[in-house]
């Protein structure tokens, strides 16, 4: 992660103003003081009155908007609701993470019927998961941190937390690319056909025993896009019974790269207006 990106918005979700700052080596508070700077910034921007100020993070987040854990931010028990709150003369704040925004996008502002699950491809890989209208959170609001999910029982590649084969050294940006690089590839086809297969052989059991209507990508786009999602498709296919149950529709998120942002105003649309 090495912007942080906002926009003030209206409540279809479409853009007014839009503004990003890069984050280079901050983390930890001086993070949390970039955050709160590129909020106020869109605030002073707004033209109309304000509902408040939704913000997507990576990592684990509570409901009470605690950052649970966010290594990429240096993020730990960070009361980040609170902070910004306080730091925006009270504005209401909700803070989501990141992959659960591109859920509630999808899920408000994209073409969904049914249950879905969105798989937000970046640095890393998370998943967020809406069944019968309700965003899942889990036990201990980690449910979709799929990246580090161990796949398949052949090895695989050094994950950077310390195990071996997680679906993040398959599937993260950083690692197609340099799988693209590598002199050792068979061909680029055959790298994003194995992304896509691993991330099929993760999402089966999920798609299977939930019955979901709809596997939505996000994060990769084009011809990579496509490669990755047929080979997820095709994988799917032959690993879910037909007699039981029909294939999920398995595509790329249409929102386009403003759908963490759109996500994050849903939190504020449903918490102060009660809708989605």
């Amino acid at each position: 992660m090495d912007t942080f990106r906002g926009a003030v918005m209206d409540l279809r979700g479409g853009i007014v103003h839009h503004r990003s700052v890069p984050i280079g080596v901050a983390g930890g508070e001086q993070a949390v003081a970039l955050a709160a700077e590129l909020a106020r910034e869109l605030v002073a921007l707004a033209e109309r009155p304000l509902l408040g100020v939704g913000v997507a993070s990576p990592g684990v987040v509570s409901p009470q908007g605690v950052v649970l854990r966010a290594p990429a931010l240096g993020w730990r028990d960070v009361p980040l609701q609170d902070e910004l709150t306080e730091a925006l003369g009270g504005i209401p704040t909700r803070i989501v993470n990141d992959a659960n925004a591109a859920a509630l996008a999808e899920h408000s502002f994209g073409n969904v019927e049914g249950d879905l699950i969105v798989v937000r491809i970046g640095h890393g890989v998370a998943a967020g998961l809406v069944l019968g209208d309700i965003l899942m959170l889990g036990n201990h609001f980690s449910a979709g941190e799929i990246g580090h999910v161990m796949i398949g029982t052949d090895g695989g590649r050094p994950c950077a937390c310390g195990r071996i084969g997680c679906l993040e050294t398959w599937l993260s940006i950083p690692h197609i690319q340099a799988e693209l690089r590598s002199p050792n590839a068979i061909s680029p086809a055959h790298v994003l056909r194995e992304a896509g297969r691993r991330l099929g052989i993760a999402l089966a059991p999920v798609v299977g025993s939930l019955n979901l209507s709809q596997v939505v990508l996000t994060g990769i786009r084009g011809t990579i896009g496509d490669q990755v999602v047929e080979s997820t498709r095709q994988t799917l296919a032959r690993r879910i019974n037909p007699d039981y149950q029909a294939l999920p529709l398995v595509r790329l998120s249409e929102l386009g790269e403003d759908n963490v942002l759109k996500g994050a105003a849903v939190m504020i649309i449903s918490g102060q207006l009660g809708v989605s």
